[in-house]
């Protein structure tokens, strides 16, 4: 294949009209029901134009010897010289005939009945041998009233060769984990009988397979369709921050680890599976949100985890941060293809342990590349086994690697304030007792032990130093289970009413929240709070275009996450429609001090009863994560309307010191002069050091 076909755009044009007007499906008509499950079932069945197709019942044929000495997944083995019966319209394999199997026994077919597009458990004998580096058969029937296409997906656990009317449609010999969109297949039927054969290879572990039946739409309608739902039948949210899918083709795995706004608009994204696309959605050459253009700038990265655009001599660059270095990518001529891979810094170290992740990079107003590295983990533990593991540092414009923090276990993202301080989040684990912000400044450690190790020899690094406490706790599951990210809205307002406020994602939960910091004293410190839930899948990274609408990158793979996609681009746009919201929660002599998005009802912010309030900490510890700990009730025992949108709360039982106390506050008796309540009336504030 030429170096123009290799890389050329992928491009679906299918008219579609903005969001603002009717979105339409081709000749199929959207038609909203009562509910939206309701519309959204009968929207696929219109859409998905699949054959009525009969299927017959699963046969299981094991088990024989694989993975091992006596065979592999591609050395063929006695059931598959029937496959010359398994012709369209022929009889089949002979359903009768016994076998020599694995440890000398005698597999014959066995019929399982159908699966409902569930996986198929192939661990059928108690004894662990037989379900060991072992090989399995699966067969069945599908009569088609006619010749024509059924579309499907399947995966398995582990290897899996899937044969069609004795073809060989797929072919992947390998230990793998239980993937139901592994091969999206296009099952070409001819019409009356047609015969399905699957093998299965098994090193250990889980051992199962799916063909899942149920036809997903192409992503482009999907998109469409998803809009109008939320048109029609918006969740609380929705009428303030719309929340919109940008299709992917089938063709691209989009994992994404990183994000960047380009200069020209186009939005930069690199994956985990090391390529990096430019995507306009907005018009910039000719795409759309619900019909984007995407185009491959690079390839070959390893597990890029981060992506920046800068300008430089006129030039638009990129960098990456693979696992192991820096790069700096250059496209020369301006065809949209990368001409120039540089190892802009590779000074820190890689093991091949499965979790050194890395991360960024943010550049500060210097032009300083910041990175963090994640701990490699043997066992349930982090381990520092390269140089640097566990460190945040920046890259120079030279390409010096300077150590700046270490202590760090899984920090999935930095984030610098307009006033140059950084941050990072790291998530629960061992010694992090849930998610959290902290600040990095040179020297700090952040409390993970494994890192200490490179201390040595570092100037102005004191080897048994104090350990830096969370500015920001995220309580687990209430405000997330997996941060990720930090970006602060620069967008002067294009947003909605938090300008200059942060914003962090949440991996698992695939969600947005918000978060406000102040310094008190020489303590950074502050509240985060819930903002926009329901994405398609695991947030991992965020990015602000030149529209002021958020861009929200998703994966799930190795990690998990809420959502009905395994990886994907969501946006975020503020409608205009300003949300009732607590807007910062500060700390004051006494308590604390509410700033509200709208005008309040001075009757109901006056009242003491509106609010309730619980605080809790977390016990620093190897263990993985920490329970909320020494639980008390603080009594607000005074709520004073000092503004139209503020209200100051003084608290009987503040605390504050140790790991920190979060003050969880609940707002639910609030309302606005209009009379509606917030629309998040939670908010959590990390009380390190009360004023005065």
């Amino acid at each position: 294949m030429n170096r123009a076909a290799e890389f050329a755009v992928i491009a679906v044009l299918a008219a579609s009209p903005a969001l603002a007007q009717e979105i339409g499906f081709g000749d199929v008509p959207y038609e909203k029901l009562a509910t939206r499950e309701a519309t959204e079932q009968s929207m696929m069945t219109k859409l998905a134009r699949q054959m009525d197709v009969e299927w017959g019942p699963w046969y299981l044929l094991s088990p024989f010897p694989g993975n091992d000495s006596d065979g592999s997944l591609v050395r063929p083995l006695p059931p598959e010289d029937e496959l010359p019966r398994m012709a369209a319209g022929g009889p089949g394999p002979d359903l009768t005939r016994v076998y020599e199997g694995k440890s000398g026994l005698t597999p014959k077919w066995t019929e399982l009945g159908p699966d409902d597009d569930r996986a198929v458990d192939l661990r059928v004998f108690n004894d662990e041998e037989l379900n060991t580096n072992a090989i399995a058969f699966l067969y069945r029937t599908v009569t088609a009233p006619a010749s024509g296409k059924f579309d499907l997906a399947m995966g398995s656990d582990d290897g899996l060769e899937f044969w069609l009317n004795g073809r060989l449609l797929v072919q992947a010999d390998q230990p793998r984990s239980m993937d139901p969109e592994a091969h999206h297949i296009a099952l070409d039927l001819q019409k009356g009988v047609n015969h399905i054969l699957c093998k299965v290879s098994q090193g250990n572990g889980s051992w199962e397979y799916l063909l899942n039946r149920r036809h997903e739409l192409n992503p482009f309608d999907d998109a469409k369709l998803q809009a109008c739902l939320n048109r029609d039948f918006p969740t609380p949210e929705q009428p303030f921050y719309t929340l919109e899918t940008i299709p992917i083709p089938n063709d691209i795995v989009l994992e994404v680890g990183g994000l960047a706004a380009l200069a020209d608009g186009r939005l930069g994204v690199s994956t985990r599976r090391g390529d990096i696309y430019f995507v306009d959605y907005n018009g910039t050459s000719g795409g759309s949100i619900f019909a984007p253009i995407y185009s491959r700038f690079a390839s070959g990265l390893h597990e890029a985890l981060g992506l920046a655009a800068r300008t430089e001599q006129g030039r638009q660059v990129l960098y990456a941060v693979q696992r192991g270095e820096l790069t700096r990518l250059v496209d020369l001529d301006g065809d949209d293809r990368c001409d120039v891979y540089e190892a802009y810094c590779d000074s820190w170290g890689v093991s091949g342990n499965y979790h050194e992740f890395a991360f960024g990079p943010k550049f500060d107003a210097e032009g300083n590349a910041w990175v963090s590295l994640n701990v490699g983990f043997c066992g349930s533990l982090g381990k520092s086994i390269a140089p640097y593991r566990g460190w945040i540092g920046k890259v120079t414009p030279r390409g010096e690697f300077i150590p700046i923090a270490d202590g760090a276990r899984s920090p999935n993202g930095i984030g610098i304030l307009p006033t140059g301080e950084v941050f990072y989040v790291d998530n629960q684990g061992d010694y992090v007792g849930t998610n959290r912000m902290s600040l990095v400044a040179p020297g700090l450690w952040e409390g993970h032990p494994s890192s200490l190790r490179w201390r040595d020899g570092l100037a102005g690094f004191a080897k048994e130093p104090q350990r830096q406490r969370a500015t920001i706790w995220f309580p687990y599951q209430k405000m997330g289970q997996s941060t990720a990210d930090i970006t602060v809205d620069s967008t002067a307002g294009k947003f909605g009413p938090f300008a200059g406020q942060i914003f962090v994602g949440d991996q698992m939960n695939a969600a947005v929240y918000r978060v406000t910091l102040e310094k008190i004293g020489d303590i950074w410190q502050g509240a985060c709070y819930p903002f926009r839930a329901g994405g398609d899948c695991g947030v991992n990274r965020i990015v602000f275009d030149a529209e002021g609408s958020m861009l929200i990158g998703e994966t799930d793979r190795g990690w998990g996450s809420m959502g009905r996609k395994r990886y994907g681009i969501q946006r975020i746009k503020w409608t205009g429609k300003t949300p009732f919201e607590i807007h910062t929660m500060s700390a004051v002599p006494g308590g604390f001090e509410l700033q509200f998005t709208q005008d309040i009802d001075t009757k109901s912010a006056a009242d003491p009863a509106s609010y309730a309030m619980t605080s809790y900490t977390y016990e620093y510890h190897q263990t993985y994560g920490s329970d909320e700990m020494e639980t008390q009730r603080p009594t607000i025992t005074g709520a004073a309307v000092v503004g139209p949108r503020t209200v100051r709360l003084t608290v009987a039982g503040l605390r504050s010191g140790g790991e920190g106390f979060v003050h969880e506050l609940h707002a639910e008796g609030v309302r606005d002069a209009t009379g509606a309540p917030l629309l998040h009336a939670a908010a959590y504030y990390t009380l390190q050091k009360a004023p005065g």
